[in-house]
Formats: C-alpha cells, sequence, structure tokens
C-alpha cells in the first residue's frame, strides 16, 4: 500500500509500497524515549509528523 507523511513544516513524504504497521508506528511515536522515527530511509524528528495516511497512486501529491 501506498502512505503519504505529511510534516509540520509542509513536506510530504510519499512511500511506494510501504509496509506499515500501525500500532508499532503509534507505539514509537508514543514513547516517551524515542524523538527520531526511520520514514522511507529518512530520519525523522517524531514531534514534527502530522499525519500518515493510506492514499492510492491517483490521491498522492507532489512532494513540495
Amino acid at each position: 500500500m501506498n502512505y503519504q507523511v505529511q510534516l509540520n513544516n509542509g513536506q510530504l513524504i510519499n512511500l511506494k509500497n510501504a509496509e506499515f504497521d500501525a500500532g508499532v508506528f503509534t507505539s514509537t511515536l508514543n514513547d516517551q524515549k524515542i524523538n527520531f522515527v526511520n520514514i522511507g530511509g529518512a530520519i525523522i524528528n517524531k514531534h514534527i509528523i502530522i499525519s500518515d495516511l493510506p492514499v492510492d497512486d491517483t490521491e498522492t501529491q507532489a512532494e513540495a
């Protein structure tokens, strides 16, 4: 499935054919000991993530 991650600086990260476990990701974001997450090979500060949504290829927006 494809996902689009939106960051609070307006940047979008498009993940194609990503395997994503929402439960594990939620636990990671809620863990106060963890500050950074690996999204699509990029290391991102978890505090700038606004959303991570499943999308179709036709819905994926171009990165800003």
